[in-house]
């Protein structure tokens, strides 16, 4: 009997231990077992670009952001163009949470004809904005601001847009 009361006191003290071992298995597969979340995010992709101007003038492509609020179309029209005699702004009627689409053009101080008329349009996708009319003064300096409405989303990606300052 000696040998049985040996085994059963070696059982009856890992028992313990077994029971701690189990626990933390069980508690490592609560934790795995536990729902996970899975998020998706979607990218839009540029797959080109081009911003065409003549001599004399800088076109710098500023993006595309969301509107903060609703704006009324200014220089839409060449009878009451924007003018480079101060920093202005052209755009079309743009509305509150739309995306918009800026475009800065200076003068880089080559000579221009004074007050040549240029319109400014934006190209995104099979989709045509504007036009913006901007015009030179007799000594052009400053910039104007072209921002164009495109809507509530991009088109598929990938895509295109182009400026034409002409």
């Amino acid at each position: 009997m000696g040998k049985v009361h040996r085994i059963s006191r070696i059982v009856g003290r890992g028992g313990s231990w077994i029971f701690v071992a189990k626990l933390l298995v069980s508690l490592v597969a609560i934790v795995f077992a536990a729902s996970i979340s899975v998020t998706s995010s979607t990218y839009q992709a540029e797959f080109g670009s081009a911003v065409l101007f003549p001599a004399g003038l800088l076109a710098t492509d500023k993006g595309f952001s969301a509107a903060p609020m609703s704006v009324s179309p200014a220089g839409t029209l060449c009878s009451n163009p924007a003018t480079f005699n101060m920093n202005t702004t052209a755009n079309t009627s743009i509305v509150a949470g739309d995306l918009v689409y800026h475009v800065q053009v200076n003068a880089t101080g080559a000579p221009l004809p004074a007050f040549t008329k240029f319109n400014v349009t934006l190209s995104v996708g099979s989709n045509t904005y504007g036009p913006l009319c901007i015009q030179t003064l007799a000594t052009t300096t400053g910039s104007i601001d072209c921002k164009f409405d495109v809507g509530t989303a991009l088109p598929a990606s990938p895509y295109t847009f182009r400026v034409t300052i002409q």
